[in-house]
């Protein structure tokens, strides 16, 4: 997700069942121990459904340009983002457009620079910490990247222990892959891409399996990233994706793990929209009130630097799950 639309009139612009198992137990009170694991079991189930997955994104533009409050940030449920979006606070980076966001495994947000909100000269790519209960973000240090280059989306391999990202400079030079240093800041090069000649690297995303995946604007399509050699999958995205924007997988669930694009672009005319990326082909498709309205001024409410979701459960999950289990527990030493 890298260089927001306020650029482009530049020529600079760098346009991813709840199963239930019931358990008959014999007791003699069976029916009313029977009823609890029942009502345990839909509470589980309609916890899970009502939250589906929390999304977090920096907002790059949308209604209001952040050039005097930072980016905003906003928090979305994966089911229906239109009827669930909440705006919680901005960056409070001034002229400085969020590229790339996500948790480490720790649960400690960051966010990467990649480009200025005005249009002006940007003076380098730097990483930072955000607070997920308002964004306000919080200077770690400069990445230090080659000149010219910049932070185009930030990805933690849970496998690996490690935040990657990745780095553009035009579809003339070749895009990088880096790994960032969480308590300075500093980006060390793994190597150039290879595998994608012209193209230009804007999301990043990594699975349960530690396998990267890239997002390249020129072809439309995702690849997958084996070291440093990008593979293209077998399908296209299926829209045209233009600017700043990023994608997430969620590697808590294992190998079905789903994975998530803020698809943005200006053809046919401008959108902003949430798909649902198969793991397989690399195809979208747009996820159920998952295109963002278009305000007054024809541009989306909505505009998506990159996407984010918590390396460990939400609060108000995890509660509903030790309320339920609770709940088993205190029945079972009714009955005994």
């Amino acid at each position: 997700m890298l260089f927001g639309r306020g650029t482009r009139r530049t020529g600079s612009v760098f346009h991813v069942g709840t199963g239930g198992t019931m358990f008959l137990i014999r007791s003699t009170r069976g029916s009313r121990f029977a009823a609890s694991v029942l009502s345990s079991a839909a509470v589980l189930a309609c916890a899970s459904s009502a939250s589906a997955i929390t999304i977090y994104a920096m907002d790059n533009l949308g209604t209001t340009n952040a050039g005097t409050n930072g980016d905003r940030f906003i928090r979305f449920d994966s089911a229906s983002p239109n009827t669930t979006v909440v705006t919680l606070g901005s960056t409070l980076v001034t002229n400085r457009g969020m590229s790339g966001l996500d948790f480490a495994g720790n649960g400690t947000l960051y966010s990467a620079s990649g480009f200025n909100s005005d249009g002006t000269a940007f003076g380098g790519s730097q990483l930072y910490t955000v607070n997920p209960a308002n964004g306000n973000a919080t200077l770690v240090g400069p990445m230090g990247l080659p000149a010219g280059y910049a932070a185009t989306d930030l990805s933690w391999n849970n496998v690996l222990g490690q935040m990657f990202m990745v780095a553009a400079n035009g579809t003339a030079n070749p895009n990088q892959l880096y790994t960032v240093n969480l308590a300075t800041g500093a980006a060390t090069l793994v190597g150039n891409i290879t595998g994608a000649t012209g193209s230009l690297d804007v999301g990043l995303a990594s699975n349960s399996a530690g396998v990267n995946f890239l997002h390249d604007i020129v072809t439309d399509r995702m690849y997958t990233l084996a070291g440093t050699v990008a593979t293209p999958m077998a399908s296209t995205i299926g829209v045209d994706t233009n600017f700043s924007q990023g994608m997430v997988i969620d590697w808590r669930a294992g190998a079905t793990g789903a994975w998530y694009l803020g698809a943005i672009g200006s053809t046919p005319g401008f959108f902003s929209q949430i798909m649902s990326i198969n793991l397989a082909t690399g195809a979208g498709t747009i996820v159920p009130n998952g295109v963002w309205p278009l305000a007054g001024n024809g541009l989306p409410q909505y505009e998506t630097g990159d996407l984010a979701i918590p390396a460990v459960p939400e609060p108000a999950t995890a509660g509903l799950l030790g309320l339920a289990l609770g709940a088993l527990g205190f029945r079972r030493r009714r009955i005994a």
